[in-house]
């Protein structure tokens, strides 16, 4: 059997030596003055750490610590080990590697930390160890290995294993018999990669896109809720709050008196009173009772009051009950609804509420804890005082990179130096978010999405799982109106990998600007910027907070084109155009040095950076771009403001650029706009002026197609 590794551990004259009355948070001054009659002590069973907790966007998270889940031999270490988490700085310096660990743990860290040391001391105990200095190389090894038993992967196992590693870095503040000896996979000489195995990290974001199909939908019916249900949606919301008046012949009259008379009134006319369609009870139609104490000026408590017989059965619900109120919106001028009914305000607020944090988070590039941290009037408004345009700013918290002069992370973030650049969708999705929740001062509570909310969230932002449901709940409720407009092409079709998340979101914007066609156009437009599609600089991304996303998606997707391109050169493609040569040097070279590697970090630098593989596909001018930026027509002022950072401007192709090439490609989409051109010429409906016009553009884009076949017989 081995023995007990030898410990490097100076005697410390420091140790812990805490008791039963002590605070578990020792620096009272961390906690705000109104929690610190919550804080426990030690001789608890229970450490609650929600009073540390300063962030709103964390809601809805048991922060505590129970105690009598540990092997009860193994308590008093674990409160000591856990008390100096909370209280003390990790020695992170006796680390014989570099590491990313803080040495100032966040409440959840601290809670996380205590599960995997539980684990560990469960572990220890069936082993009949009750003592950390028992442990030898031997325990380490053994337990790694159950670890990896366990089928867990090489990040969690380094995970779990970093916790004991964490045990071991608190030794100078516990006593002897609870220091554990150096973990091998701390050893320099030994190193993690013997205990875990190599390394399978990668420094691609393995994040996945949201398919487009299902992003462009979502966005779609987002942006409709935004601008063209909202007023309708918060004018049903200020409709139902408030009770009518009494009508004046039943003014006088108690609560049930009004009801009474009421259903006799309905009895002597239709016969009938109003119903409604629960959702989870869609073949029945049940009494609005609520609908009719509101229409009678009684309040909810009151309507609740009044029992069924007050209605006689004698009066079948049959009618909706429809807020009498007219519908603004549409959609191609057709109303959105016919109505909105008193009980589906609240779903339709929660729509709405989802709608605008898509429309902001997705719109705006920011993190899904940034959005969520927004706050009442964080939108500005900036007009330019030489251009006259107006911008919109959002200001907010940031929480990655937010940390203090040791390193660590701050809870609560920081204020992002440079706010997020919007545009007006945005900024009218914030109006409508702050309409919608007018007495909050976080943009996006938990009350706006949940009719459930408990007491202990209020105050809090929504939790990223509520935003998911919600966002689910809102592409079963837009599908279900595709179809009862018959729009069934608007239908959001099923995202085939996950669940459409907002952690998504950054991923699949960067997917857009540099897959699909004009999307860098697109970006400048967003977000106001010409620089943001005319340069490669970061300019305007830092502005929309999306610098860390692009540069590797911009590198995949150069690198997917690059590879079609060479396939499509190896199947015999003929390339025309004065930088045909260009073009096809720079596929070959593509081939020698990229293509088929893995994507690292550095590859996709040299990928971005070499001048010859800066290739760009153009298809609304059917032209290949071999860019050079001393040929480059589309940049005028070339000659006087190079930049290594510019790219094309796809928007201001030049036909005579020698930059140019065309490949077989280009010419099947020219021949596409022929024939979509001769369609058009061909309609009975097209005036005769657009025929002439037509029909010049048809002999401009066949001269093309002729010089490229003409170009190819020449070779």
């Amino acid at each position: 059997m081995s023995t007990a590794a030898a410990n490097s551990w100076p005697q410390q004259t420091g140790q812990l030596e805490l008791g039963d009355s002590d605070l578990v948070i020792a620096d009272i001054e961390r906690v705000p003055e109104e929690r610190r009659r919550l804080l426990a002590s030690v001789g608890d069973n229970r450490w609650d750490l929600t009073p540390l907790v300063h962030k709103q966007t964390v809601a809805g998270i048991a922060l505590s610590v129970v105690f009598d889940t540990f092997p009860p031999r193994y308590v008093a270490t674990a409160k000591r080990l856990i008390w100096a988490s909370i209280n003390k700085p990790t020695p992170v310096e006796d680390l014989e590697r570099s590491s990313a660990a803080r040495s100032q743990l966040a409440p959840s860290t601290v809670c996380a930390f205590a599960r995997l040391l539980r684990r560990w001391m469960t572990w220890l105990a069936e082993k009949d160890i009750y003592e950390f200095s028992a442990v030898t190389d031997a325990t380490y090894d053994e337990y790694a290995e159950h670890l990896k038993r366990h089928r867990a992967s090489r990040e969690t196992v380094g995970y779990m294993l970093f916790a004991v590693t964490r045990a071991w870095l608190y030794a100078p503040y516990l006593p002897e018999a609870d220091r554990l000896a150096r973990p091998p996979w701390e050893n320099s000489q030994i190193g993690r990669a013997s205990v875990l195995g190599p390394a399978n990290w990668s420094s691609e974001n393995k994040t996945t896109p949201i398919h487009p199909q299902t992003m462009a939908g979502l966005l779609v019916w987002a942006m409709r809720f935004v601008t063209d249900f909202s007023d309708d949606i918060l004018t049903a919301k200020a409709l139902k709050a408030t009770p009518c008046d009494v009508p004046p012949s039943l003014q006088g009259l108690t609560h049930y008196q009004r009801f009474r008379a009421y259903a006799e009134k309905r009895r002597q006319g239709s016969q009938t009173v109003p119903g409604w369609v629960a959702p989870n009870r869609p073949h029945m139609r049940s009494l609005a009772k609520g609908f009719i104490g509101w229409q009678l000026g009684l309040s909810p408590q009151e309507t609740k009051s009044i029992g069924p017989h007050y209605l006689a059965a004698d009066l079948a619900p049959s009618d909706e009950a429809h807020l009498p109120m007219p519908i603004t919106g549409s959609i191609d001028g057709k109303a959105w609804t016919p109505a909105i009914t008193f009980y589906e305000v609240e779903e339709l607020c929660r729509h709405l509420a989802t709608a605008a944090f898509i429309v902001v988070a997705y719109l705006t590039g920011m993190r899904g804890e940034e959005c969520r941290a927004l706050e009442r009037g964080c939108c500005r408004s900036h007009t330019d005082p030489t251009t006259g345009q107006l911008h919109y700013r959002i200001h907010g918290r940031t929480f990655k990179g937010a940390l203090d002069q040791s390193g660590n992370a701050i809870p609560a973030g920081v204020e992002r130096e440079q706010p997020w650049l919007a545009i007006a969708p945005v900024a009218k999705a914030v109006a409508v978010i702050e309409a919608l929740n007018p007495t909050t001062q976080l943009l996006f509570p938990t009350d706006a999405f949940s009719s459930w909310s408990r007491v202990a969230n209020a105050g809090k932002s929504v939790h990223p799982r509520m935003v998911r449901d919600r966002i689910q709940d809102l592409i079963d409720w837009s599908n279900s109106a595709a179809v009862r407009l018959e729009r069934p092409h608007e239908v959001i079709p099923a995202d085939p990998e996950e669940a459409v998340t907002v952690k998504r979101f950054r991923r699949t914007l960067a997917w857009f600007i540099y897959r699909k066609p004009g999307g860098r156009v697109a970006l400048g437009v967003q977000y106001g910027h010409l620089r943001g599609y005319t340069t490669d600089g970061y300019g305007s991304r830092v502005a929309s907070g999306l610098r860390d996303v692009f540069p590797m998606e911009e590198a995949l997707a150069r690198a997917d084109y690059l590879e079609d391109a060479h396939q499509r050169l190896e199947n015999g493609e003929h390339v025309s155009g004065p930088a045909a040569d260009r073009y096809t040097q720079s596929v070959h070279l593509f081939d020698r040095q990229f293509r088929g590697r893995y994507m690292s970090n550095k590859q996709a630098a040299a990928l971005r950076t070499n001048p010859q593989l800066r290739i760009y596909d153009n298809p609304q001018q059917f032209v290949t771009c071999c860019y050079d930026q001393s040929k480059a027509l589309c940049h005028p002022d070339r000659q006087v403001t190079a930049s290594q950072h510019r790219s094309p401007d796809v928007s201001h192709c030049q036909p005579g650029c020698g930059n140019i090439a065309r490949t077989d490609q280009n010419v099947i989409q020219i021949r596409d706009a022929i024939a979509q051109h001769e369609a058009e010429i061909d309609s009975t409906t097209t005036p005769i002026p657009l025929r002439g016009r037509l029909e010049q553009r048809i002999n401009a884009l066949q001269a093309i197609v002729d010089e490229h076949q003409n170009n190819e017989k020449a070779r």
